[in-house]
């Protein structure tokens, strides 16, 4: 998590170096015509913008609405009171949050098709490059005055530096074209889908089913990335090909490079998923679709990751020709854990020493601690309720604005539940907690703007377990319930 101070100083730096204005995207257009390295692989910003853009409101004056809460920390957000390189602003009035950076462990929220190519490209240094800033009003942080999109690097020190040269604001205009993308044609000038000739629509349109293939069922995106100028031609490539991925890991001396292959183009062809869900008893269990027949019925195998840094499976099985199915596991659920399809390869070393060699053949997301569901509002006070897990347990978390500064008054009687269906009724609680019982978790890295209380319950955490706050000891005092766990996932378009 990156030091506050740090980011200070720097974009204080960048203000006073920096004397070239930034540019506006009033359109797609616009965006094209920006500097190519964000339009290529395994870039994420466009697929940032696109999501940003689709939870965002823009009514006809051009004002901005957030569906959400920046100063919650959702989706890897997290705010700095300084000024975006060459904008000044009244930071008693005005905050600034950053949305982006990929290793921040709230960012699993964000929908996997934002972090993608951050698993896919585990080498490059340039997959968590773009950020999303937003600035929003200090008294209302889900009315938003400016976006931009812009790049993010370390210098040699591990100092955070923002680049004011690829730095661009975004349009209320360009975030509207966005979300309408994801609509059907308009049949007029408005469209940009349509201000081509035939065959220029015709060559857009094979542009785009090539999106849809690595990105199935995300409205919209496939002609944004299109219309943007997004090389797709040239990022299909990178996964279609059959010759870029060995058997074998090349650090393996002794790997048969002679022995066939298994293309990626074979597994994402069939819109392969891969996910981590929950036991009733509160373990991991490792689910896969989409396998294609010819791949598994070769020597792969479904493996269980603790992060993407890790190369060795806690568990793994194997396919056995199964092309979809689960396995329930003995690993507790916690954040970070991944489903990955793998090829392994065992290297015998003297008599008694055998090293097994692991590579991926395509990643699924990583496992978010609250199932990618942001806090939900206590009804009728500044406050919010989020359910989260922490080996294999329920928990609750609640979010406290600061200004609400006699909620431990307000909230004397107030209490949150813990629950394995949706239709218990309140009284039908299996754990509850007294909301002056929770544990406050340190300021560091505490979004601003809020207090976060945390209890870590004894109930295991599993399909259809709830949280709910209840204000009062009457049970008709329910406040805020959580969506039930595992019939959320909907929600990350």
């Amino acid at each position: 998590m990156e030091m506050r101070g740090q980011l200070c100083g720097f974009l204080f730096y960048l203000i006073v170096t920096s004397t070239a204005a930034i540019e506006t995207l009033k359109d797609i257009k616009d965006l094209k015509s920006t500097r190519t390295a964000l339009r290529e692989f395994p870039r994420h910003g466009l697929m940032l913008l696109h999501w940003f853009a689709n939870n965002v409101e823009v009514d006809s004056s051009g004002e901005m609405q957030l569906h959400f809460d920046p100063g919650q920390g959702s989706y890897g957000l997290h705010c700095y009171k300084d000024i975006v390189p060459g904008v000044p602003f009244d930071s008693s009035e005005s905050l600034f949050y950053s949305l982006g950076d990929l290793d921040r462990g709230s960012a699993r929220m964000l929908p996997f098709y934002v972090t993608y190519d951050f698993h896919h490209s585990t080498e490059s240094p340039r997959k968590n490059l773009d950020r999303v800033l937003i600035r929003v009003q200090k008294s209302n942080p889900t009315k938003i005055e400016k976006v931009y999109i812009t790049e993010y690097h370390k210098d040699d020190s591990q100092r955070s530096n923002y680049a004011p040269d690829w730095t661009y604001e975004i349009s209320p205009q360009l975030l509207i074209q966005i979300q309408e993308l994801g609509t059907d044609l308009k049949c007029d000038s408005s469209d940009p889908r349509l201000n081509f000739s035939q065959c220029e629509f015709l060559n857009h349109q094979q542009k785009a089913a090539k999106v849809l293939t690595i990105y199935p069922n995300i409205p919209g995106l496939e002609w944004f990335l299109t219309l943007a100028g997004y090389d797709i031609d040239s990022r299909f490539d990178i996964f279609s090909r059959a010759s870029s991925f060995a058997t074998n890991p090349t650090s393996n001396p002794n790997a048969n490079c002679s022995r066939p292959s298994v293309g990626i183009n074979d597994v994402m062809g069939n819109k392969a998923k891969l996910e981590v869900k929950s036991t009733s008893g509160g373990y991991a269990k490792i689910t896969w679709s989409g396998i294609p027949e010819n791949v598994a019925r070769t020597k792969v195998q479904i493996g269980l990751y603790k992060g993407r840094t890790n190369t060795k499976p806690l568990k793994d099985y194997p396919l056995n020709g199964r092309t979809y199915g689960s396995i329930d596991t003995s690993v507790p659920l916690n954040p970070g854990l991944q489903v990955q399809l793998v090829q392994s390869e065992k290297t015998s070393y003297y008599i008694f020493f055998t090293t097994t060699y692991y590579t991926a053949v395509w990643k699924g997301p990583e496992l978010d601690e609250a199932n990618g569901i942001p806090p939900v509002n206590i009804r009728g006070y500044q406050g919010g309720l989020q359910l989260y897990t922490k080996d294999g347990y329920a928990c609750a978390r609640l979010y406290i604005k600061k200004t609400f500064i006699n909620w431990k008054n307000v909230f004397n009687n107030a209490w949150v539940g813990f629950y394995t269906s949706k239709a218990d009724d309140n009284d039908k609680y299996k754990e509850y907690a007294w909301t002056k019982s929770f544990e406050k978790i340190s300021e560091d890295g505490c979004p601003l703007g809020f207090e976060i209380y945390q209890y870590e319950s004894s109930v295991n955490i599993g399909p259809g377990v709830q949280a709910r706050f209840m204000l009062t000891t009457h049970y008709s005092s329910e406040k805020a319930r959580t969506a039930p766990w595992e019939e959320s996932s909907t929600f990350k378009q």
